[in-house]
């Protein structure tokens, strides 16, 4: 099964680089190869489906960094297949509707979206699938990425742009919280297998009793942030910005779910903790009701359908924090249900736009005549919204409420209180669901409206109409999902016994409350209807505006204290930076080490080694060092330094190390390749003006004082080093240790590879960036006439004094 897996998650990988390197040669072809990516994808999770007959089981590809356990494990358990099988299937739908949404225009344009599309799938299966924490982050920053990418797709809007950047700044951020939560938990657990996390217990007694609950904290901050929830809500609503097949797969069905899953997965390891409860509970259901009155507010179609969203995952999280005392059986009847209606509705709208250029509800009407189809797939999707009976979202609504008056009669505190909010939301959830319908295809056309009509194909409206199809059938016939979900039921989720789903329960107590919900959402659309519907949200609850403002004052509170600070020359901060490093790095190395610095400078003098070549070395290295800051002119200056360098290296001879003498040499001599290519690019006022300036007493003597104490600091932190040496050198174990674990005889270079070769990796790619800038001189030979214009270049002996003959 290792190779099925690879498969799933490879295929939509290697998809999304077949589109970016194909370009708009596809064709019209990209709009037939793209519904293909998670067709393939889905068919491999069919084929690893039938592994959850035997429990949860973990497959290892490879392995990352087994020093630190951290492999590239992935779990295939109910809760991983499901939202696995949400992603591909929706997936199905959602890019067989965009080669028509998108139709047959700029080839290269939907080459792209499905490539960004595509790299969002393969995230998503990663990130749900994953069984190592650790590895769970990286793919779960990888969604972030994609849905950068995605929603400001159309980047030459500016609202494109900003939800984008919103977006990716605020699920980033919080990404980072959880990065740091999700440390703290495998510490705690003492391993980042979830599998083993879920089955195992903290360590008593080795950690604070603060980490456990910190961790939480941490780990929700991050799907607080990827789900929308408060105070993170307002991102999503910007977030429409995007086409709306990115709004139907990424912000009802993928992405806005990951926080909830996150809830799910972490649910065996934290529900004990006293923190889960008021955590979630207080945070998601205060979300629920501000997300379904936001959308009550609103008058654009697709926020409108955010802020639902916004409520709909408000309550999933929440659900997850009420924990056992309410019952879990049945999380994914609601989330399919939600995932089902929404994705639908965003279609329905995202035809209508297409088909009017018209997203304000308030200048739509009666286009039930223009668009009969989906007329009926809105009805559907808006009676799922709102739990009307032979729905699925009644079956779910039914479920819910049962899960609520059980708890009342239980006699939690906390089940009042959370019912009062529920039934709220649903209220305004079915007002909200009967204006969408209404007011888009029952009441009057308003004047012209058929001007701007433009109808849309049929194969562009079967995509909403298959997932209305499916809310009516799991609606009327809702034990068709039992054996699903009997097989999807995992029991450190779900409890050792499962639960049955019929569409009559009787005449039970939550029928009545459900009905009262109906009514009074009902009359809150009447009421509307007569009193007028609000316009607009209130500006105290604009916090992307805030967000916004922040995003640009950021830069300009930079920018005034630079100014603040600013001297005329970069030159000028060298001295402020070097004296704060003596000053503070001096003060704290002399309070801990006084006493071994005086005894190591007393043993140096006493083991002083009258080398007269090495003295002799050293002194031209001085006085090398003495030139370049007395002389004034570039090319002295720079030939002073090159002395310090090459004498440097014969000091390495001295010592018998030609490995570090031959590096040594080579960076001095590229050193002073770029340096003179870099200063002949430059005019010889610039040179003129540093020498004419002669900097004041105050200022060498400041000079003088910071250039003595960053020389004692380092011969200090070089004296105590080998004074308080606690453990024995190390290079005896290299060598040692070099036939057998690194399989080479040269010490050196088994150092810098093996040993060293995190070291080697960062030294090459500061050697290739440096390379890079002299390729960049090198490629700019050819002075441009503005820098003619600037006259001479260079300093002297390097400047062209006449322009050379040619065009």
């Amino acid at each position: 099964m290792e190779m099925v897996l690879i498969w799933t998650l490879a295929w939509p990988m290697a998809a999304a680089l077949a589109f970016v390197l194909a370009g708009g040669r596809l064709g019209r072809a990209a709009s037939v190869l793209g519904p293909l990516v998670p067709v393939g994808a889905l068919a491999g999770l069919v084929q690893l489906a039938p592994m959850l007959s035997g429990g949860p089981q973990v497959l290892r590809l490879g392995s990352w960094v087994p020093q630190l356990e951290i492999h590239f494990d992935f779990l295939i358990d109910g809760l991983s297949m499901f939202y696995a099988f949400v992603v591909a299937g929706v997936g199905v739908l959602v890019f067989f509707y965009a080669a028509f949404y998108f139709g047959t225009g700029d080839a290269k344009r939907v080459a792209r979206f499905y490539a960004c599309l595509s790299l969002f799938m393969g995230a998503m299966l990663g990130t749900v699938l994953s069984n190592n924490l650790l590895v769970l982050f990286v793919f779960w920053e990888a969604t972030g990425i994609a849905s950068f990418l995605l929603i400001g797709f159309d980047h030459h809007k500016e609202a494109s742009k900003a939800g984008a950047r919103m977006a990716l700044l605020i699920t980033m951020a919080t990404g980072l919280f959880m990065l740091a939560g999700a440390v703290m938990a495998g510490f705690a657990y003492g391993t980042f297998d979830l599998q083993a996390m879920a089955r195992g217990e903290v360590a008593p007694g080795v950690l604070p009793g603060w980490w456990v609950p910190a961790a939480l904290v941490l780990v929700m901050l991050g799907a607080f942030g990827k789900s929308a929830q408060f105070p993170f809500h307002f991102w999503l609503p910007n977030a429409m910005a995007a086409p709306t097949p990115v709004s139907a797969y990424l912000h009802s069905a993928t992405m806005v779910k990951l926080g909830v899953f996150l809830a799910a997965r972490f649910y065996p390891m934290f529900a004990a903790e006293a923190l889960w409860f008021p955590l979630l509970a207080g945070v998601s259901f205060t979300t629920m009701l501000l997300g379904a009155w936001l959308a009550f507010r609103s008058t654009d179609l697709k926020a409108i359908l955010a802020w639902t969203t916004v409520s709909a995952l408000g309550f999933f999280i929440g659900f997850y924090g009420l924990g056992a005392a309410n019952g879990l059986k049945f999380d994914y009847v609601h989330i399919a249900n939600h995932v089902i209606y929404k994705a639908c509705l965003f279609m329905v709208v995202g035809i209508v736009d297409h088909a009017l250029h018209i997203r304000d509800i308030r200048e739509l009407g009666g286009l039930r005549r223009r668009l009969p189809w989906l007329a009926v797939a809105c009805a559907l999707g808006c009676g799922a919204m709102a739990g009307i009976p032979g729905t699925f979202g009644f079956i779910s609504k039914e479920l819910i409420l049962a899960d609520l008056v059980r708890a009342w009669a239980s006699g939690a505190a906390w089940a009042p209180v959370v019912m009062g909010l529920f039934v709220l939301t649903s209220a305004f959830s079915v007002a909200v669901g009967a204006r969408l319908f209404l007011h888009l295809f029952w009441r009057p056309e308003p004047e012209g409206l058929g001007s701007h009509f433009h109808p849309p194909g049929f194969w562009v409206q079967l995509p909403p109409l298959v997932l209305a199809a499916a809310a009516l059938a799991f609606g009327c016939f809702p034990m068709l999902l039992g054996k699903p979900l009997e097989l999807l039921r995992g029991a450190s989720l779900h409890g050792a016994e499962g639960g049955k789903l019929s569409l009559w329960h009787g005449l039970t107590p939550e029928l009545g409350i459900s009905a009262a919900v109906v009514a009074l959402g009902l009359a809150l659309y009447a009421w509307k209807q007569r009193a007028g519907w609000p316009d607009r949200v209130p500006a105290a609850l604009r916090w992307d505006e805030g967000f916004e403002r922040g995003v640009y004052l950021v830069p300009k509170a930079g920018s005034g204290l630079a100014a603040l600070l600013r001297a005329d020359r970069p030159l000028d901060y060298l001295p402020i930076l070097l004296g704060f490093t003596v000053l503070a790095s001096g003060a704290c190395f002399y309070g801990a080490a006084g006493e071994p610095l005086r005894a190591a400078w007393l043993q140096a003098w006493q083991h002083w080694d009258s080398h007269l070549l090495r003295a002799f070395v050293a002194g031209l290295m001085a006085v090398g060092a003495i030139l370049a800051v007395v002389k004034r002119g570039w090319m002295a200056q720079l030939i002073s330094l090159s002395v310090v360098g090459l004498m440097t290296t014969f000091y390495y001879v001295l010592y018998r190390a030609p490995d570090l003498a031959l590096t040594q040499i080579l960076v001095e001599s590229a050193t002073l390749l770029g340096v003179l290519l870099l200063l002949s690019r430059f005019p010889r006022s610039a040179e003129w003006g540093e020498v004419n300036r002669q900097p004041g007493g105050a200022r060498m003597a400041l000079n003088l004082a910071v250039a003595l104490g960053m020389g004692l600091l380092a011969a200090s932190l070089v004296a105590v080093a080998m004074v308080l040496r606690s453990a024995d050198p190390i290079g005896p174990d290299f060598l040692a240790t070099t036939v057998p674990l690194a399989k080479g005889t040269n010490a050196v270079n088994t150092i810098l590879i093996d040993f060293r070769g995190f070291d080697t990796l960062g030294e090459i790619s500061v050697l290739l960036i440096a390379v890079l800038g002299g390729v960049g001189l090198l490629m700019r030979r050819r002075r441009t006439d503005a820098e003619w214009a600037e006259g001479e270049k260079g300093p002297a002996g390097l400047g062209v004094e006449h322009r050379e003959a040619g065009p």
